[in-house]
C-alpha cells in the first residue's frame, strides 16, 4: 500500500471515531433519559429510602420537565421527574431530598440543590437499572476486530 493510500485509510479511521465520539451533552442526555424511560415502571406515589448514592441529571423529557436518576443502593435507581423550571439543575454538584419518615412522595416533596434552589417532584419511577446498564454496554462501539 503506498503512502497516500495508507493517509487516506488513517484519514477516515480518525474521522469515523471523532464522529462516534463527538456528541453534545443535550445528545447524552436525550439518550440516557431515553434508556430511563424505557426500563422504567409505571409512576408510583412514594419510594422509602435509606441513603441516597448519587444522582445524574438526564435532561428535559417530552412535555419539558427535567428529570433526574437517582440511586438509593447499587442497582436500585429511580426516575424522578420535576416540576419546571429546575434552573441550572443541570450544574449541580449534589442534592438533597426533603422526606416524611425516610418516604420521598410525588408532588410532596422536592430536589434540593445550590443553596436555595428547589424542584418539587412530580413522578417517582423504579428503574430496572441492570437493563440500563446492558443496553449501555450493547450501544458501546467494539474496540479492535478486523
Amino acid at each position: 500500500m503506498n503512502t497516500a493510500s495508507r493517509l487516506a485509510v488513517a484519514t477516515a479511521a480518525f474521522v469515523m471515531s471523532v464522529g462516534a465520539f463527538a456528541q453534545s451533552p443535550t445528545q447524552r442526555d436525550a439518550r440516557n433519559l431515553a434508556l430511563f424511560q424505557r426500563y422504567a415502571s409505571p409512576p408510583q406515589d412514594s419510594v422509602h429510602y435509606f441513603r441516597t448514592d448519587g444522582f445524574q441529571y438526564l435532561g428535559r423529557n417530552a412535555q419539558g420537565d427535567d428529570a433526574i436518576a437517582l440511586w438509593t443502593g447499587v442497582n436500585q435507581a429511580y426516575l424522578l421527574t420535576l416540576e419546571s423550571p429546575c434552573i441550572n439543575l443541570e450544574y449541580a454538584n449534589g442534592i438533597a431530598l426533603t422526606s416524611t419518615s425516610g418516604s420521598i412522595n410525588a408532588r410532596m416533596d422536592f430536589v434540593k440543590y445550590d443553596r436555595h434552589r428547589q424542584c418539587r417532584i412530580e413522578t417517582i419511577q423504579n428503574v430496572d437499572y441492570k437493563a440500563v446498564r446492558n443496553a449501555m454496554k450493547g450501544a458501546q462501539p467494539s474496540v479492535g476486530g478486523t
